[in-house]
């Protein structure tokens, strides 16, 4: 937080600094606030929410609030002014999509590739002054999950955010970026990591970091080198059955999702990508992967960090074009849907590249299997501690050992003097101790932000979380923002509001949408910009379409193979007196 000015200074400084802020910030009430209702329900006594932007929102320069607002990232900037860098999980890759048979009303695109919005605001009111882009769709990029300013805090020597790719498939990197042709020259596989030097402008992608589904890249404070752990959020979170010929004997594997450590020396050694990366490995055999963590069981591990090859780290061969099963000696990957399939063809084909290179890479090295790692925090008050969020899978039933219903939060705690040594990991909350749709349990937790006092996790609750519209079920709830202080049982802060679903905003021509379709997503602790207890969130509304229009024909049939759509969504800011 600022340091406030003394009441003693001098009249006249004070009347030039007021006069500054005037002309900076435009004054105390200056800047836009949506005329939306606020897609939030405050549940916790003395919440406060400020619905700032909305989806389709245009601002007086000319700027629109995009669709799918993710990942958020702070940062004062003086003279009164804020900046807030928001993610957009948009894609240019239908999703849905039918393959054999595409038609408009089974599947779903973006407008526009993933994209990272700079909106500078009025550090009095909270108002937003004004917006761009700082990375464009024009890059190619694809579904921008969460993001993370790296900072002096965390030792780098200028600030640099970090944006992910949560996704899997081949696109060209341009506008007009899907479908490439299968074994096109200038494919290329979704999943990198990519920093934007916000002095510069200047942004890049680090495929060092890891070739993996990235929900986000968070930089840990504390070590001689910088460290940067990311978790692979895979799409296909269930068994993997691994081909049969390969090292590893055919059959089930319990999860594929992995938690990765990015290592370098110093801002530039990461930008160059001279860093390493390393995978998270137990350091008992028989405890190596979630379900080995019985619900109740107080288990604990101890672990540590094994280098990842720099090529399949990278998923770069040594020519520079994308990394395959074939240029490593691995086996194919499996066409059984145990891995992702290649949406391009009605051929049943797992889908080759950096991404199966690097998971068959992790099972032949025993990394940990989570199951589907999303965010991760560290603990403010002693940075060598860490909270990995993992969604789960949220599997309808009897829940027990060797089930996931409600998903978790994972503690793991670092050899303070060594990154790459992990004295344990551990259960900090436990989702799956109780059957799905349980409503004082976490459903699929996703983002996570920390206190001095405790943890905030938001929701995204999966197809088995959710409830018909308007349901009278007791249990029936739509998604939640979460309170878990470090001391004392977990509360419900607000809930996501989903009465506009439907309503005259929504041009989808669907009826509202099942709860739990919308997320909340993105919180962030605000406080060094707003004020003690302050955080900024998003709500994702997957079923409220502010603009649609027919889509591509890529198989040439004559009709659209998919509708693009314009998702509705909200960015708000939180106060929060008990965090």
């Amino acid at each position: 937080m600022r340091k406030t000015r003394l009441a003693s200074a001098v009249g006249a400084c004070a009347l030039v600094a007021a006069l500054v802020l005037s002309a900076t910030a435009g004054g105390n009430d200056s800047g836009f606030k949506t005329s939306q209702s606020s897609m939030l329900t405050p549940v916790m006594a003395g919440v406060q929410v400020t619905p700032l932007i909305t989806v389709g929102d245009v601002l007086p320069s000319g700027f629109r609030f995009e669709a799918i607002p993710d990942g958020i990232s702070v940062r004062p900037r003086g003279q009164g002014r804020v900046d807030l860098f928001v993610n957009h999980e948009t894609s240019r890759v239908p999703f849905p999509y039918n393959t054999a048979t595409p038609t408009a009303a089974n599947g779903e695109n973006d407008f526009d590739n993933a994209q990272v919005s700079r909106l500078i605001l009025n550090q009095r009111s909270a108002g937003i002054l004004n917006g761009s882009f700082v990375v464009p769709s024009s890059a190619g990029y694809q579904r921008f999950c969460s993001n993370y300013l790296a900072t002096a805090k965390e030792g780098f020597d200028r600030d640099i955010l970090f944006a992910n790719e949560e996704a899997i498939d081949y696109v060209f990197r341009r506008q007009d970026s899907w479908p490439p042709p299968i074994g096109d020259a200038n494919e290329k596989q979704i999943g990198l990591v990519v920093a934007l030097d916000v002095r510069t402008g200047k942004y890049q992608a680090i495929p060092g970091m890891g070739r993996h589904n990235h929900e986000n890249s968070v930089a840990i404070p504390g070590y001689d080198d910088l460290v940067v752990l990311s978790g692979d959020d895979t799409f296909t979170s269930g068994s993997l059955t691994i081909p049969p010929g390969g090292p590893i004997p055919a059959g089930s594997r319990p999860s594929q999702s992995q938690l990765y450590s990015y290592v370098a020396p110093n801002t530039n050694a990461v930008l160059a990508d001279e860093g390493e990366l390393w995978a998270f490995v137990s350091d008992d055999p028989s405890v190596d992967d979630y379900y080995d963590f019985a619900p109740g069981s107080g288990l604990s591990v101890s672990g540590h960090f094994v280098k990842v090859p720099k090529n399949i780290a990278t998923g770069l061969d040594t020519d520079g074009s994308e990394l395959k099963a074939a240029d490593v000696g691995f086996p194919l990957p499996p066409t059984n849907g145990s891995w992702q399939r290649d949406n391009r063809t009605t051929t049943p084909t797992g889908l080759d590249g950096p991404q199966w290179v690097l998971e068959y890479w992790s099972q032949l090295n025993d990394v940990f299997g989570f199951v589907r790692v999303e965010d991760v925090a560290y603990d403010k008050r002693t940075e060598n501690v860490v909270y990995i969020v993992d969604s789960g899978r949220g599997t309808v039933g009897t829940h027990g050992p060797g089930v996931s219903t409600n998903g978790r939060v994972w503690k793991m705690v670092f050899d303070p003097e060594d990154p790459t040594v992990v004295t344990s990991l551990s259960v900090f909350v436990e989702g799956d101790d109780n059957p799905v749709k349980t409503l004082n349990e976490i459903h699929q937790p996703d983002n996570i932000e920390s206190t001095a006092s405790g943890i905030l996790v938001t929701e995204d609750p999966g197809s088995s979380q959710q409830f018909p519209a308007a349901s009278t079920d007791p249990a029936a709830t739509t998604a939640r923002l979460w309170w878990v202080p470090f001391s004392g049982s977990p509360e419900v802060v607000v809930k996501v509001d989903q009465s506009a679903d439907g309503g005259p905003t929504d041009v989808d021509g669907r009826p509202p949408g099942n709860w739990g379709a919308w997320e909340s997503s993105g919180i962030v602790d605000a406080s060094a910009a707003f004020g003690p207890g302050t955080f900024l969130i998003d709500v994702q509304a997957a079923t409220l379409w502010v603009e649609k229009a027919p889509g591509d024909d890529n198989n040439g049939d004559g009709q659209p193979d998919f509708t693009y759509k314009r998702a509705g969504g909200q960015l708000a800011l939180l106060r929060i007196p008990v965090a």
